[in-house]
């Protein structure tokens, strides 16, 4: 073998260990990004929920973010929001809930069962949620609620009791 050909062979082989390397990184790098989502935007964690009193006492903490809170529902406020609050811290403060999802929401009847509240936590402040959020809120229903943190609630539903689950899990 002339020493022209065995340089031939030995750039040809090195070359396809060149081309097995790469290939074996994309397909290291395809692997290891397979499971990422790029296409959603980071979440806070807005199934964790969040206690009324957590909001009250730590209100910067929250502050734009989307927060879940389950409670029992004390009283209406407005045709489009109502109050929230622990029921076994008697100190903390009631919290404004404020109905931004589209869709009526009607309190339950009975003041024992919970609702489950999921929205972004902002001060009271009648002129700015009525402009972002496209709402005609009364200003005289929540004068003493004004500058104080609220939910603006995404979604509102009624959380089912413990008898309701059972029953619907024997049928």
């Amino acid at each position: 073998m002339s020493k022209a050909e065995e340089t031939k062979t030995n750039t040809g082989s090195k070359r396809g260990f060149g081309d097995l390397g790469v290939l074996l990184t994309l397909s290291l790098l395809a692997a290891t990004f397979r499971g990422c989502n790029f296409t959603q935007p980071q979440t806070t964690p807005a199934s964790k929920l969040v206690n009324t009193s957590e909001i009250t006492y730590n209100p910067n903490e929250f502050m734009y973010k989307t927060v879940t809170i389950r409670s029992k529902a004390l009283a209406k406020i407005g045709p489009a929001s109502f109050t929230v609050k622990d029921k076994q811290l008697f100190d903390s403060e009631p919290i404004v809930v404020v109905n931004a999802s589209g869709v009526p929401f009607n309190l339950p009847a009975d003041r024992n069962i919970e609702v489950e509240v999921t929205g972004s936590v902002r001060r009271l402040n009648i002129p700015k949620i009525e402009r972002e959020y496209n709402l005609n809120l009364q200003e005289q229903y929540y004068k003493k609620y004004i500058n104080k943190p609220a939910v603006i609630a995404q979604e509102i539903k009624v959380v089912p009791q413990q008898n309701q689950i059972t029953q619907s899990i024997k049928q």
